[in-house]
Order: structure tokens, then C-alpha cells, then sequence
């Protein structure tokens, strides 16, 4: 996969999305409110790559079985991939069932919440159309503290060895 657009002087490279540290997501009020998040073409987030594209921005999503992503609200629309296990997919008012290979469009500040429905652990990747995003849950969102969670572009000069919070 080519981690670099067009406009990008480096040469492209390629990145093993399953080779980055993930940080756990959730919610403290419910033990189920639980996934985890990982950055690597995002750059500037914890463990994330330099190897960002300069006009979009990727998530993974590891989710349990019987765990969710909580809803939330996205400052961006959303291309939701389920790339291992089934999920369930709430985006407004209508929920879909996604298996491996399936994926939703999540348009932008509609709520939205994923749910592994299934007995494996799902794998979901979530691709957004630019390198700013925020997202606004109901209830605060740990390890980050707020209900509140940006993440923007950080210039490579600040980016040091993926280790900024």
C-alpha cells in the first residue's frame, strides 16, 4: 500500500497496520464501552507513523466480542471497513449488520456506534476525508479525559518518534 500522496516528496513505503501498539479506548461507566484504537497513519498520535496521507486519515478498531465503540459524533464523514469479524453498525436512526469485506458510510455529525455481534474479535478500519477530526461522545472518553477528541495534523518537525500524546 502506498502511504504517500501525489504531492508527498518521499518515496512510497509500505506500513503492517497490525504491527502498531494499540491504546485501549472506553468508558468507565460501562465495561462493555470498550475497544481498541490504533493511529498509524495518523501522525502525531500515540504510536502513530510519519507515514500519514496529507488529505485523509486512518483509524483501526479492535473490538471484543460483546464490546462496542460507544456513539459519537464525527466532525468528518466516515468510510467504515470491517476487515475481520462482525459487527453491528448504528449510524442515526438505522443499524446494519457488516462482516469482513463489508463496510457503511458514516456521514458527517450523524451519531454513530459499532457493536462486535459476533464470537472473534472484529477488526474495523475507519477512513476519513481529511487529516482534522473531532469527535464528541455522551460520556467521557478515556485515556483522554473528555467527551472531546481531536486529532489534527502535526507538523513533521514536531512529530519526533510517535510518542506525543
Amino acid at each position: 500500500m502506498a502511504t504517500t500522496s501525489k504531492n508527498h516528496q518521499e518515496a512510497p513505503r509500505a506500513v503492517d497496520l497490525d504491527q502498531f501498539e494499540g491504546a485501549d479506548v472506553y468508558q468507565e461507566s460501562d465495561e462493555h464501552a470498550r475497544v481498541r484504537g490504533y493511529f498509524p497513519l495518523t501522525p502525531g498520535m500515540p504510536n502513530g507513523t510519519d507515514a500519514g496521507a496529507e488529505e485523509s486519515m486512518l483509524v483501526c478498531i479492535e473490538i471484543e466480542p460483546g464490546n462496542y465503540l460507544p456513539s459519537h459524533e464525527d466532525s468528518n464523514e466516515e468510510l467504515l471497513v470491517v476487515t475481520a469479524g462482525t459487527v453491528e453498525a448504528t449510524v442515526g436512526d438505522d443499524t446494519v449488520d457488516l462482516r469482513a469485506g463489508q463496510c457503511a458510510v458514516v456521514p458527517e455529525m450523524v451519531p454513530h456506534a459499532i457493536s462486535n455481534t459476533g464470537e472473534e474479535t472484529a477488526f474495523v478500519i475507519g477512513f476519513f476525508p481529511n487529516t482534522e477530526l473531532t469527535a464528541t461522545f455522551d460520556e467521557t472518553l478515556e485515556p483522554f479525559g473528555s467527551t472531546e477528541v481531536t486529532i489534527g495534523p502535526v507538523p513533521p518537525e514536531d512529530r519526533g518518534n510517535g510518542d506525543e500524546a
